[in-house]
């Protein structure tokens, strides 16, 4: 009978708690087990010294028969100087995108590399566009700046005169219906008064 020290899950759902176990390789995960060596609580913190518990003296005694522990335990047991930590060998192939992907990343590059160049185009012209547009706009501002203020100033000028011209002349008109009328009153009322004492 060949025997691993693994690790046995417990604990309810999304809140896994795993006990250190000696156990048959043939007997499923969660199932029987010969002995029980220490726990693994991953819901704790890393620092946390209930992280992780281990029976020691009987870790030594499994390994001393030959039981093989899994990678998992193998380095809680190389924390513990028990064992070598696991080497993870260097992946060559595996890590690197395969032809097709390659073949992808180069379309979007070039894709990216013609948008880049179409927006350098369009800015260009229309830098251009401006500086062009700036060198006639300067001598076209002055030009309304002139005209605007003789266009002010000449409907500005007939407006004040016009109405003082029209206001003496009313004044004088009114004025002069005034007087007139009572000096013809005035002689009307004068030659009544001489003739009556005649």
């Amino acid at each position: 009978m060949s025997v691993s020290l693994r690790l046995s899950r417990g604990g309810s759902k999304k809140r896994p708690y795993y006990r250190i176990v000696a156990a048959d390789i043939r007997s499923p995960r969660d199932g029987r087990y010969l002995e029980r060596l220490g726990t693994y609580n991953p819901m704790k913190q890393k620092n946390d010294p209930e992280r992780i518990s281990l029976n020691i003296e009987r870790i030594k005694y499994w390994l001393s028969v030959g039981a093989k522990p899994t990678d998992r335990v193998t380095k809680f047991l190389a924390n513990e100087g028990l064992a070598k930590k696991p080497s993870i060998p260097k992946q060559t192939k595996q890590d690197k995108p395969k032809k097709k992907t390659l073949e992808k990343l180069k379309a979007k590059e070039e894709k990216l590399k013609s948008k880049q160049e179409v927006k350098n185009a369009v800015e260009e012209t229309s830098v251009t566009k401006d500086e062009a547009a700036a060198q006639p706009a300067d001598p076209q501002p002055s030009a309304p700046e002139e005209k605007k203020p003789e266009a002010a100033a000449q409907p500005a000028d007939p407006q004040p005169s016009a109405p003082e011209e029209k206001q003496p002349e009313a004044a004088a008109q009114t004025a002069d219906p005034q007087p007139n009328a009572s000096e013809e009153i005035k002689t009307e009322n004068a030659g009544d008064k001489p003739n009556e004492p005649k």
